[in-house]
């Protein structure tokens, strides 16, 4: 059994989560300790030198062959298509993303072409609900952001997170996709397709060769509550610049933004002006014009 092997094992067992996770591959790592040697520890060594929840060790202790021969078949069923699963141990692991959270998630599912993580990449911020008026503004901004070589780095099941993504592939442009669920339940069984609909008007096949697809949820994981935040601080840890078209006060989307600011990311207030400009520009943000954004941009690289 294999690193990828393993953490597929582990994770199907309840109560083994991020922080576990991170805890075996890094104790696993400066003991040399193989997989096998991992599982053949009893339940008290797992809570005592792993951490793990005494309910969590008692359901490793209680895996079965046959549950290390379906790991064992998962992995080939994901190498199969190309996704491949990087831990943060790994030299592959976005660098970007390790140095800007200060809990950048142990693994990673990634689909497509590793390099997109290391090109300059923009998140647009806009609440649910947000106007036409912010959204079209960041539109703009994104396609003059692409024209420079930036990518957008965004989510596939949001409208304002589509958006960008749709500018992008009116203009020939590549994207970043972060997901809120596992790389199989978001593809539907169907890696050859687009994340969603109306990206296949403009590309009728995702390119791996020229995407880029990430999640730290297991292949199935269906899409929760709590999976919506981890992936919104994913797409913004991998920004390096954040046009704001219109957040929701108190919000996660503005959360995100103020980390993105306490970090040194620039955050650029477009559209309309807002009560809440004043707020922004103390912390840090600028409000911008398109015209001007082609110019900043290259200093934010």
């Amino acid at each position: 059994m294999d690193v990828t092997e393993l953490i597929l094992l582990l994770s199907d067992v309840s109560g083994v989560g991020e922080k576990t996770l991170a805890a075996v591959l890094q104790r696993n790592a400066v003991l040399r300790r193989a997989p096998e040697q991992f599982l053949a520890l009893d339940a008290d060594r797992l809570v005592d030198e792993y951490g793990f929840r005494r309910e969590a060790a008692q359901h490793v202790q209680s895996l079965t062959s046959g549950s290390s021969d379906k790991a064992i078949a998962a992995a080939r069923e994901m190498r199969r298509p190309g996704i491949q699963l990087l831990t943060i141990m790994d030299a592959a692991y976005p660098k970007r993303l390790s140095e800007s959270l200060d809990h950048p998630p142990p693994v990673l599912y990634t689909y497509g072409t590793l390099d997109l993580a290391d090109a300059p990449l923009f998140a647009v911020a806009n609440s649910n609900g947000a106007g036409e008026d912010a959204l079209a503004a960041c539109d703009r901004a994104a396609e003059a952001a692409i024209a420079r070589g930036w990518w957008p780095v965004t989510g596939h099941n949001r409208v304002p997170y589509q958006r960008p993504a749709l500018v992008s592939r009116r203009n020939g442009g590549r994207v970043c996709y972060v997901l809120d669920r596992g790389m199989f339940e978001a593809f539907g069984g169907d890696l050859r397709r687009e994340l969603f609909p109306a990206a296949r008007i403009w590309s009728p096949a995702y390119d791996p060769v020229c995407d880029l697809t990430l999640t730290p949820f297991p292949l199935r994981a269906h899409s929760l509550a709590a999976h919506n935040q981890r992936r919104d601080e994913i797409v913004f840890g991998m920004a390096r610049v954040v046009l704001v078209g219109e957040v929701r006060a108190g919000g996660n989307m503005e959360r995100e933004c103020r980390r993105a600011l306490s970090r040194g990311c620039p955050v650029f207030l477009l559209g309309p002006q807002r009560d809440s400009d004043a707020a922004w520009l103390d912390h840090g943000a600028r409000r911008i014009a398109t015209d001007e954004l082609i110019d900043s941009l290259p200093a934010a690289i």
